[in-house]
């Protein structure tokens, strides 16, 4: 393999290309716009493109899915990397790779190619860490993300028993990848073409760092958010389609118990008769240490999943249609290929991509919905949320559900829809996605009834039957807190009960109440706008106070817009003059504006950042996230200070013209982990801070004077 390059600052005029040549534009936020006349050329820009901003996430992206991160970074990675050598994840894109399609093989090698091309030219960028790599490898990453949801689960199904004795328990409280999506028909669009959002909000680090890209090769446009590692676009949008997710979707994987017995040696009965057990002993190297050996079961149903209770011969066993499934790939090209929704939704039929609420647009005019996953068809006097008799021919699996069994939507006659992890029953007014319509486990409704951010955006889109661009944008990047209304409500009752009292009360002087500077502090609060803004001066001692409260107060009647008691009124206030004092002692001051204590950034670099997102202190009742979802942990430097570490990562407004697609894109960080480049946190400083978004230039024309770099590789024969 052979490359060259050139580079250029800036291009003004297409460049005539050869089939074995690709150009890879960097516009002023240095995201790469890759042009080629073939779809292979076309990955192998991708591939150099990956590598030369993020090499070393893509080499922990592979070690992740081969399962062999302990080997490079130490015995932190041992169970991670048990699982995915216990699911086969390595086998099994090895063995799917001799029969692969040739087009997969095609964009998966030049991608490969085009990694390794820029390895060759910078051999002083390759990690410590880094593996020899190959086509097949790059299999591994996007199964090892599609079974993080199946896995969970199955993982749920395991604990449900203790979740019934207790209904508190932090499985209820639903995953932490939670996201928003929407989307507008034309007939509520000021411009009168659908509109469509995806904003997937995940953690920062890892595999769910979303690589951005523009991909033009022969006949496969690509516009969006990469896993790191892959050739194919994963959220984003095409020449004429586009698609969202959001974590949710079908039931599509259960827990059997299974009896089980290790001598004469290790099996399982099923329909009366011991099976023999498939025992692996799977090795894990680790980093400064003896590699850990453990063994892993394997039924017909799947794989033991917890250590068997050999005293009552029980094991429980994880069964998902996609251990053994290897055709994610060609699914997402498929998807990545579709010209219209209905193209899209037969896509979504070859049942590869994990369970997860889609919603798409069109060039055409049309918006859609589908609950999707690979379901499993369940024989009927079961509760498949919990652990089923794996002992009996009566619990099998009877096929997988077509999309058409699954709950799912095409334009609806409100002309708006959004799902940010809600059940489809509150996706919309008068919604037609009623739970009576639908098995159990095809509905799936459980941790994901309902929540701030569906709330907010329905009344956003209920209440505008023209949206604008603009518009649309500030609901994307909208950060008021869906109960200010309610806590400034309840300040003002508690204020006011006390006033009329005019009495001591729960220990706290009733002269602490009357000081001017409590009443400046009420003032602030109940003046406040309920905007997470960086500049807002009322929100960093409203969410401190809201917090102390949560630890203290049984809160539930606020979380349903019902008033505390007499008691808890003067209690909250009597933590509101506590918060006072504890601000005053860290920060020197109540009156401090958000942004000065709450930053978005990496490598010191730190700007302020809105939004917010309530995660602690009773936690079901004083819940409540912004649409614009930023949440943090406190600064290694500054504790009391606190940087953002997920939420809002990979946010794409798309709006579906006839003549084409126009889209707005912004990451919280910047397009390469290069400290020392301009695009290491620009995006931080000039877009996330402020909530602005940029152009994505699909459209070449529009790129042309935005060309920042260009490089032009030839791939050798």
């Amino acid at each position: 393999l052979t490359c060259s390059c050139t580079v250029r600052n800036s291009l003004w005029s297409a460049e005539v290309l050869s089939d074995n040549q690709v150009t890879v534009y960097r516009d002023t936020w240095g995201v790469p716009h890759v042009y080629a006349n073939t779809e292979g050329a076309g990955a192998y820009g991708l591939g150099y493109a990956q590598a030369e901003d993020r090499l070393d996430d893509l080499h922990s992206a592979v070690r992740t899915g081969m399962g062999s991160m302990s080997e490079a970074f130490g015995a932190q990675y041992v169970q991670q990397d048990y699982l995915m050598r216990q699911w086969r994840n390595a086998e099994l894109a090895q063995s799917y790779w001799q029969t692969a399609p040739e087009h997969v093989k095609q964009l998966v090698g030049s991608f490969v190619q085009g990694v390794k091309a820029y390895q060759a030219k910078h051999p002083d960028r390759i990690p410590a860490h880094a593996v020899e790599l190959e086509p097949w490898m790059i299999l591994t990453i996007g199964r090892a993300m599609t079974l993080r949801w199946p896995v969970g689960t199955i993982m749920d199904d395991l604990k449900e028993g203790q979740r019934r004795r207790d209904a508190s328990a932090q499985g209820a409280q639903g995953p932490a990848e939670r996201s928003n999506q929407w989307a507008v028909a034309p007939s509520r669009s000021a411009d009168h073409v659908p509109i469509l959002l995806t904003d997937p909000h995940l953690t920062w680090e890892g595999l769910a760092v979303l690589y951005e890209a523009r991909v033009h090769a022969g006949d496969l446009h690509m516009n969006g958010y990469f896993l790191i590692g892959s050739p194919l676009v994963g959220i984003g949008h095409n020449q004429h389609v586009g698609w969202a997710m959001t974590t949710g979707g079908p039931d599509t994987s259960d827990v059997y118990e299974i009896k089980f017995r290790v001598l004469p040696k290790p099996q399982y009965e099923y329909d009366g008769e011991w099976r023999d057990v498939e025992v692996k002993m799977l090795s894990i190297p680790v980093k400064g240490k003896a590699a850990v050996t453990r063994p892993a079961f394997y039924t017909h149903l799947g794989p033991v999943m917890s250590e068997p209770d050999m005293k009552n011969g029980r094991a429980m066993v994880g069964a998902s249609p996609y251990f053994d499934q290897t055709g994610l790939f060609e699914q997402s090209y498929r998807m990545a290929k579709s010209q219209n929704i209905q193209e899209l939704f037969d896509a979504l039929g070859m049942n590869q991509l994990n369970e997860q609420n889609l919603m798409f647009a069109d060039t055409h005019g049309h918006i859609g919905y589908l609950r999707s996953g690979a379901t499993p068809i369940r024989p009927e006097g079961y509760d498949w949320s919990a652990p089923v008799p794996g002992f009996t021919s009566e619990t099998a699996w009877k096929g997988l559900h077509p999309p058409q069994d699954l709950v799912h939507l095409f334009d609806p006659p409100q002309g708006y829809m959004q799902n940010c992890n809600i059940s489809p029953q509150n996706m919309l007014a008068d919604s037609p996605l009623t739970p009576d319509k639908y098995a159990d486990y095809i509905y799936n409704v459980s941790w994901d009834s309902n929540n701030p951010r569906s709330r907010r955006t329905l009344d956003l889109l209920a209440g505008n039957d023209s949206v604008t661009e603009q518009q649309a944008m500030s609901y994307a990047m909208d950060v008021h807190d869906d109960l200010a209304e309610v806590w400034q409500k309840e300040l003002r009752e508690a204020v006011a009960g006390i006033e009329k009292a005019g009495t001591e009360a729960s220990g706290t002087a009733n002269a602490e109440f009357e000081s001017p500077e409590f009443k400046r502090a009420v003032q602030a609060i109940l003046a406040w706008d309920g905007e997470f803004t960086p500049e807002a001066r009322a929100t960093s001692l409203y969410k401190f106070w809201r917090l102390k409260c949560g630890d203290e107060l049984d809160l539930s009647p606020l979380a349903e817009r019902k008033p505390l008691d007499a008691t808890a009124r003067v209690q909250m206030l009597g933590l509101l003059v506590q918060t006072m004092g504890e601000m005053k002692g860290k920060y020197g001051s109540w009156d401090i504006a958000w942004g000065d204590i709450h930053k978005v950034g990496r490598g010191g670099q730190l700007f302020p950042v809105g939004g917010t997102d309530f995660q602690s202190g009773n936690r079901q009742a004083n819940f409540s996230e912004t649409l614009f979802d930023v949440r943090s942990k406190p600064d290694a430097e500054h504790p009391d200070h606190f940087v953002a570490n997920s939420g809002s990562m990979a946010m794409l407004l798309m709006f579906f013209h006839p003549d084409g697609i126009k889209s707005y894109s912004c990451t919280p960080w910047g397009q390469t982990t290069n400290p020392r480049s301009p695009h290491y946190m620009d995006q931080g400083e000039k877009l996330y801070s402020p909530r602005a978004m940029k152009p994505t230039w699909w459209n070449k024309a529009e790129l042309m004077s935005n060309v920042q770099s260009t490089t032009t590789l030839t791939l050798s024969p």
